[in-house]
């Protein structure tokens, strides 16, 4: 805009500082000449008069101070000073533009009635009269000019342009009215008026060529100075792109020493990703955020983006101070204005069209390799214009005591099918990360900080842009429609010129420029002044409400509605808690895809856990009922299957009302398909007159199992926050935050019953459950009647009768003092086995109780269950084994004496057997079992053999 304005001003100082003589009002057809104007050949096929009105309100209020001019014509003299021009009017600027060739460009420029008023003192000489006086110019409205610019290149495709020639020039410059004062002497308008008409259109003519002269030497020099800085900064990154540079060379060349413990000093990416368990895990859930799912959901980061990152329209607006602390990116000062920008806002929108991500790909120990394609990105700037007077001793404009003028306009920038390859060399302490404590970091606007100050070599490595296509920028809210017109032509025009070159240039530019000064800057990051420590005013107990729920919602639960423990944990449980209610069409959890993806990892089967191989074996001799037999157990093969059958919403760590450290957790497992456990049992016994070889599968499967804990977890704030990164898997530490109980001699918590950690609620229901048996190889026949008994109705309600009260029993055992005794030790000893706490004992091998007549169990108490349902589903099977068996032997001894009776001896037993039989009925008809008795002994006769065989 500020060029064209130039222009203008131009035009206007050559009109006026070159008359030397009065020009009365043109005789020109003013109507003709504007037609034969607007009739000139252009492009633009919307053309229309823009309007500068705000434009013209600045230039009212401003004047220019033009320099001294002398004219010598005809024996006449006229020296004309203190030239000051005021109230400058423009009614229309236009810029055309036209491609007229590969290698040619055209840019037209014309404005269109130029209205000004001059004032000036003068003084003649003309043979014996001399004088001097003051005067007035006033330009006509009609006065036009218009210049047509050729900007040429070897190859627009290729090249910038290098030169600009002024093709054709037009102008048509008409003074409408002079007045002049004498000072006193009359004679002196008569003087003027003699000369006026000789020297009219004389004067006219060499300012029309003046004024073209001007532009044209504007275009030749100026416009080719600029083109030629221009194309100097371009050709260096025109060159043939070179050989990619090695992602890796600043890993290579860079020497590192162990860590503190001896291990690595730096985090190493590729044994992440490589390695198994939780990690592994973590790390493949992670590229399958960048992984496209289906063509119709695209990237799921996309979701993630909107979800999460982007505000309302997808916009994604960055506080400019992060580009330069600097109040303004532009400041300029010359004879004409003092002009600063500065950006106000910076919105992206297009963050959300990622087409294909391949990320964080480990090349090196601590380099990751990255690739994304994004379908667009339109960038909108904006910026405000601060402009005012120059305030140079040569200054042309003059504004006095005038306010600056302020403009905010914006500019929206946009480019299509982007694909961006970056690797950068990470080097992350792990001393400095392991001691970085989560109280540093809970605010999340911290955690940049806290992990840059982490970060001891931060590089990128490897950079490329490249666009498909640039669409030209449009600029937008200047002062009126007619100054819009005008920068955004102007600006479009430019782009033409450069579309194709500036594409060419990306992949040098961004490898190289972009890239060294992305390092420069980088290399300042970090330090330990951003990184605060935790509030160590904080000596309380966690309360749950505050840690991970939002403020209102605490305050709804009676929390204090404060917010000591930052934002972090709350936003990560905000999202956890959306994935939880979150059902898909069949209305299981979304949780499941999570488990679908762990479980895989470990059995190659999405829900299934497997554990091959013998669990363990043993060998026994058995003498029963006339039975002798040696009898080798062996149980092995043990699945789980189904577990990706979580029902929604799922409840875990949901604080409850009135309590500040209580946790709810409810879960149901089992609700499209039945949770199945299987082991595969093998038995085989040798006797005397046996031999059995038996090896099967046995499976208990269970529908629709409801689970729910209340969980006091009591935690203590300072230990918490000072907690140390470096041990957040070590579970010893997260119990050594947890309130220490006041244990006895035996080990058992005296005083207040809820501190510490305490399960004060444990329910476990199944809807339905069944046992299954399938024989891979069986000598015992009856098994196979077996498996139809465990599959009929009846056998599927007896199973659920016992695992409902199977889990009623273990509920009561978890919720009662003997698993409450083993949580408290393991409390009470965890400072003993945490590294970082001040009571840590790398020697420590356990405190020493009384002991108490406790039932024996292992540390595991979930490979406890297992082998209590493994052993009750293997002694079904060897007593029924057993029973089999012996009745065999038993049935064949009888068979074997019967052929020794004699016929008498026979019918006797035959008559005994009759009496029995008869003796039996009698009494089933008059009294009742006590296993289906109603009366109470029932009960205690059942409970008290339970008890006895477990």
């Amino acid at each position: 805009m500020w060029c064209s304005l130039q222009y203008l001003l131009l035009l206007i100082i050559v009109a006026t500082s070159s008359s030397r003589s009065i020009n009365l009002p043109t005789k020109t057809n003013v109507s003709n000449a504007l037609y034969q104007y607007l009739s000139t050949s252009t492009n633009d096929s919307s053309r229309k008069l823009q309007t500068f009105d705000a434009l013209n309100e600045i230039f009212a209020e401003i004047s220019l101070d033009l320099p001294d001019a002398t004219v010598d014509r005809s024996g006449l003299e006229i020296t004309i000073t203190e030239l000051v021009c005021r109230d400058l009017n423009v009614g229309d600027i236009q810029i055309d533009h036209e491609i007229q060739s590969p290698t040619s460009q055209k840019v037209g420029v014309d404005v269109i009635g130029i209205k000004i008023m001059c004032n000036f003192r003068y003084a003649y000489r003309w043979t014996i009269f001399s004088g001097e006086g003051a005067g007035n110019a006033v330009l006509d409205p009609t006065s036009n000019a218009s210049i047509d610019m050729e900007f040429k290149s070897k190859d627009y495709s290729m090249y910038p342009p290098a030169d600009v020639d002024v093709a054709e020039c037009r102008t048509d410059v008409q003074i409408a009215d002079m007045n002049f004062d004498g000072d006193g002497v009359g004679i002196l308008s008569g003087i003027l008026n003699l000369f006026e008409g000789l020297l009219r259109d004389t004067i006219e003519g060499e300012l029309n060529t003046l004024v073209c002269n001007e532009l044209s030497g504007l275009g030749d020099d100026a416009l080719d100075e600029f083109l030629l800085a221009v194309s100097t900064q371009l050709d260096v990154f025109l060159e043939p792109e070179v050989a990619g540079t090695n992602p890796l060379y600043f890993e290579d060349s860079l020497e590192l020493h162990a860590g503190s413990d001896g291990l690595p000093l730096y985090l190493d990416f590729q044994e992440m990703k490589n390695g198994t368990g939780l990690v592994g895990s973590a790390w493949e859930e992670l590229d399958k955020l960048f992984t496209v799912s289906n063509a119709t959901e695209g990237v799921p980061f996309n979701n993630i983006m909107r979800d999460y990152v982007l505000q309302e329209g997808g916009m994604l607006e960055i506080d400019p101070s992060i580009l330069s602390s600097a109040n303004s990116f532009f400041n300029g000062h010359d004879i004409l204005t003092e002009t600063s920008m500065s950006i106000k806002s910076i919105k992206i929108k297009g963050l959300d069209s990622f087409t294909k991500m391949d990320v964080l790909k480990a090349i090196g120990k601590h380099t990751l390799w990255n690739s994304v394609q994004l379908d667009y990105l339109d960038i909108v700037v904006e910026i405000e214009s601060v402009m005012k007077a120059s305030s140079k001793d040569d200054a042309v404009i003059v504004a006095g005591n005038s306010p600056p003028i302020k403009e905010l306009f914006t500019v929206d920038f946009k480019v299509t099918d982007i694909t961006v390859d970056f690797s950068i060399f990470l080097g992350i302490n792990l001393d400095t990360l392991g001691n970085l404590q989560l109280g540093s970091v809970l605010d999340m606007t911290f955690i940049f900080p806290c992990l840059l100050n982490a970060i001891d070599n931060l590089s990128i490595t490897e950079l490329s842009v490249k666009v498909e296509d640039m669409v030209p920028p449009t600029l937008s809210g200047f002062l009126d429609p007619g100054v819009d017109y005008l920068i955004s032509k102007g600006a479009k025009s430019l782009f033409h010129m450069y579309e194709a070159v500036l594409i060419r240039t990306m992949p040098n530019f961004f490898d190289s420029f972009v890239r060294e000064k992305l390092n420069e800057i980088l290399t300042d990051f970090g330090g330990a002044d951003g990184c605060p420590a935790p509030d160590s005013s904080l000596k309380g107990i966690v309360d749950f409400r505050a840690l991970l729920l939002p403020v209102q919602r605490s305050v709804e639960l009676l929390g204090s509605g404060d917010s000591p423990y930052g934002s972090l944990v709350r936003s990560i449980y905000g999202v956890v808690k959306k994935l939880m209610a979150a059902s898909d069409e069949n209305g299981l959890s979304q949780m499941n895809s999570i488990i679908k993806s762990m479980t895989a990892s470990q059995s190659n089967v999405q829900g299934d856990l497997s554990f091959p191989g013998e669990l363990f074996g043993t060998k026994m001799n058995v003498a029963l009922n006339g039975l002798n037999a040696a009898i080798e157990l062996s149980m092995k093969d043990l699945a789980v299957t189904n577990i990706d059958t979580l029902g929604a919403p799922i409840t875990l760590l949901q604080p409850m009302k009135g309590e500040s450290s209580v946790l709810n957790n409810s879960v149901s497992i089992g609700v499209s398909d039945a949770v199945r456990t299987s082991f595969t049992l093998k038995v085989m016994g040798k006797g005397d007159e046996v031999e059995v070889n038996n090896e099967l599968e046995l499976g208990i499967s269970m529908s629709n199992v409801d689970m729910i804990l209340e969980l006091l977890a009591e935690i203590q704030e300072e230990p918490f926050l000072q907690f140390p990164v470096k041990d957040i898997t070590n579970m010893n530490c997260w119990l050594a935050t947890v309130v220490r109980p006041i244990l006895n001699n035996y080990g058992v918590r005296e005083g207040e019953a809820d501190s510490g950690i305490v399960l004060r609620k444990v329910s476990v229901a199944v809807a339905e459950a069944g046992l299954d048996m399938k024989c891979i190889e069986c000598t015992s026949p009856l098994l196979l009647d077996m498996q139809d008994v465990l599959s009929s109705q009846k056998g599927i309600e007896d199973t659920t009768l016992v695992a409902n009260n199977i889990f009623e029993y273990l509920s009561k055992v978890t919720g009662g003092d003997w698993v409450q005794t083993i949580i408290d030790k393991a409390v009470y000893e965890a400072g003993m086995k945490c590294p970082h706490s001040p009571t840590y004992d790398k020697d420590f091998v356990g405190l020493q109780f009384d002991e108490l007549v406790v039932p024996q169990t292992s540390e595991d108490s979930i490979s406890f269950l297992i082998a209590i349902i493994a052993v009750v589903g293997t002694l079904i099977v060897v007593v029924s084994l057993l029973v089999v068996s012996t009745r065999w032997v038993s049935k064949r001894r009888h068979q074997r004496w019967l052929k020794m009776l004699s016929r008498p001896q026979l019918l006797v037993l035959e008559k005994i057997q009759l009496e029995d039989e008869a003796r039996e009925k009698d009494l089933n008809g008059r009294i009742q079992a006590m296993v289906i008795s109603t009366s109470s002994s029932r009960y205690y006769f059942v409970c008290n053999s339970i008890y006895l065989e477990l």
